[in-house]
């Protein structure tokens, strides 16, 4: 039997399949009743929960780690992006110039919605504020030809899998092996090539030595 969480999800992507990073849908709380089951089975509930997999947020992200927490956009992104579809998403998931195709898909999606799963939708004007939010508060990607140095290689291989590449100026050489250890455990829940442990040493070296000071 389907939880409400996942027939949600699978209503979300099936029919609008997109080319991304997977990763695992978040579990629904305890206690929470099954509803019926949708009408066709078999072989359409196998592509339902295959596809309840795709594209979702990596876990881990609190409405206190989001940029401007209090600002109108932040809270927004709190009331809309983080339902019983998906994890919250932070604004460095994409670049300023992937999250208006990003979002729009989401709109489309939650648009398409049965009422029955009582999803809030956000209005016009919402949609313009969400979306200036997650723009102005995106992934820094670089625009250029990457600093040299050792290590270079090994970060365009394994953090291009999921997204641009950022910038490595975006933060400090003290903030970079946090940060890179943290996308190395999204990676862990994402069918994609996770770095070996020479590679994470490349990288972060590579990251503290071009970074920011």
């Amino acid at each position: 039997m389907w939880t409400l969480s996942s027939r949600i999800v699978g209503l979300l992507l099936v029919g609008l399949g997109i080319g991304a990073c997977q990763e695992r849908a978040p579990q629904p709380q305890g206690g929470e009743a099954s509803p019926p089951p949708l009408s066709a089975q078999g072989t359409r509930d196998q592509i339902l929960l295959a596809s309840a997999r795709v594209a979702l947020p990596p876990e881990g992200t609190t409405a206190s780690d989001l940029p401007d927490p209090e600002s109108r956009g932040a809270k927004l992104v709190v009331t809309y992006c983080a339902q019983q579809c998906h994890w919250l998403p932070s604004p460095t998931t994409h670049s300023a110039t992937d999250w208006p195709n990003v979002v729009r898909r989401m709109w489309l999606r939650m648009d398409r919605l049965p009422a029955e799963f009582g999803i809030q939708v956000p209005e016009t004007g919402e949609r313009r504020v969400l979306l200036d939010y997650l723009t102005e508060h995106a992934l820094q990607v670089t625009t250029g030809t990457l600093p040299a140095g050792t290590g270079r290689e090994e970060f365009a291989a394994v953090c291009g899998q999921c997204h641009a590449l950022p910038d490595p100026k975006a933060h400090t050489i003290n903030d970079w092996p946090a940060i890179f250890m943290r996308m190395e455990r999204n990676i862990e829940r994402m069918r994609v090539t996770p770095p070996t442990r020479e590679q994470t040493t490349a990288i972060v070296t590579y990251l503290q030595t071009v970074g920011n000071r």
